[in-house]
């Protein structure tokens, strides 16, 4: 059964990373400390709205998973693999292998606003050392050897 959480998230990744990178702009390497997207991010990630908001989306991606059968995931992991899938019965899903798994989703409700939180505060902490990294980055090459 071990083989078959590999496949979920495999697919979880196939499916959650390019809708996170969609929104994503890189920001201007010489933007002014005002302009880059830090200080907007620690705002966002630290208000209590967007952090339910995002619990509830990452509940529901969880209910969602926990009940996705197993077998065709199982099977694709093989095949790229290049070996034979073992036979999985096609109703197999993570919450029959682990009954438990259930309160996963609760966690989630938990533990997504007190990461964001932090996550928000790292970001405010950075935006504060732009300058100062921005300074550092400059002498490190102004210090370097010419060639």
């Amino acid at each position: 059964m071990r083989n078959a959480i590999l496949p979920l998230a495999a697919a979880f990744a196939v499916t959650a990373a390019p809708a996170a990178a969609q929104d994503y702009d890189a920001p201007d390497v010489d933007a002014s400390p005002e302009t880059l997207p830090l200080a907007d991010m620690a705002d966002e990630m630290r208000d209590p709205e967007r952090q339910r908001d995002m619990a509830l989306m990452l509940q529901t991606m969880t209910e969602v998973l926990l009940d996705l059968p197993i077998a065709p995931l199982a099977k694709a992991a093989a095949d790229m693999a290049g070996e034979k899938a073992e036979e999985i019965d096609p109703d197999l899903t993570l919450r029959k292998v682990a009954p438990d798994a259930g309160r996963l989703s609760e966690e989630v409700a938990v533990v997504v606003p007190r990461a964001m939180q932090a996550m928000g505060g790292l970001a405010e902490g950075l935006s504060e050392m732009t300058p100062a990294l921005r300074d550092m980055a400059r002498r490190m090459r102004e210090a370097l050897p010419k060639d």
